[in-house]
């Protein structure tokens, strides 16, 4: 962290937490990218993500969650041990795809209430989500170290429908099945009566990323304008636009939908 402290410039730092595929190295492609392209420090918090092709690392995610849980302790000790050298500094959580199977592991095994600062990070993205929407309202309500909280999702997002095809071919983990989290949440909710969190804001942009899943990363075109403005503030540690400006058309309770101004 001193040495991340060192070369930043901005006082923003983003804690990267990566999803399926051949890790670090992709990651490290990722971390460039962000750093680049929102004017952030990036680390990433790294995991056995690839098994093959036509395989998803479930056991290898459950397994990580513990190690997540130390990484953030001492990320979170630091800044309680260092408080005039991080002061002024914005912190984020980025938690992509697979990641938040990690991720959830950690808040039902490994977490308890009041263990992190409750301003810990000033926001938290659950982004692309590779968890069943089922029961997720237990271990997102459990979230007590940020300011605010955001769960983007994408009804139409190609590598979760793939993901969901995976499902047929293998029995192991079954609780990590059905519809993602990531995905067609308003239809899960409506079908099963699934609950949401009142814990987080739930951004729909299904329509600003069409068959997209890394939604954080977009290039400059003209039809990326939206999606660039709502990651750009999440990253840097502020809350995004949740209006018009943004492409906010709809808003139900705590769910955003956005669309092309």
């Amino acid at each position: 962290m001193d040495d991340v402290l060192m070369h930043n410039t901005t006082r923003r730092i983003n804690i990267f937490v990566h999803g399926r595929g051949k890790h670090p190295e992709k990651g490290l492609g990722v971390m460039s990218e962000l750093e680049n392209m929102y004017g952030v420090s990036s680390i990433m918090f790294h995991w056995p993500s690839w098994k093959s092709a036509v395989e998803r690392p479930v056991g290898n995610a459950i397994s990580s969650s513990e190690d997540l849980y130390v990484f953030l302790n001492a990320l979170n000790n630091y800044i309680s041990e260092h408080p005039f050298k991080t002061f002024g500094l914005k912190f984020s959580l980025l938690v992509h795809s697979m990641g938040n199977i990690v991720f959830k592991e950690m808040m039902q095994n490994h977490y308890s209430s009041g263990s992190f600062k409750y301003n810990l990070f000033d926001t938290l993205i659950l982004n692309a989500a590779d968890v069943p929407v089922r029961d997720h309202q237990s271990w997102v309500d459990k979230i007590d170290f940020s300011k605010e909280n955001f769960i983007t999702y994408n009804d139409n997002d190609i590598v979760l429908f793939g993901s969901e095809q995976l499902d047929r071919f293998s029995d192991d983990f079954e609780e990590y099945e059905g519809t993602r989290l990531g995905k067609n949440v308003d239809k899960a909710v409506k079908k099963s009566n699934e609950e949401r969190s009142n814990n987080a804001k739930y951004l729909n942009i299904s329509k600003l990323t069409f068959t997209g899943h890394r939604h954080f990363i977009t290039d400059l075109k003209k039809k990326n304008r939206e999606l660039r403005s709502i990651f750009s503030r999440l990253i840097k540690g502020r809350r995004p636009y949740l209006n018009k400006r943004d492409g906010v058309y709809k808003v139900r309770e705590n769910v955003y939908y956005f669309k092309h101004d």
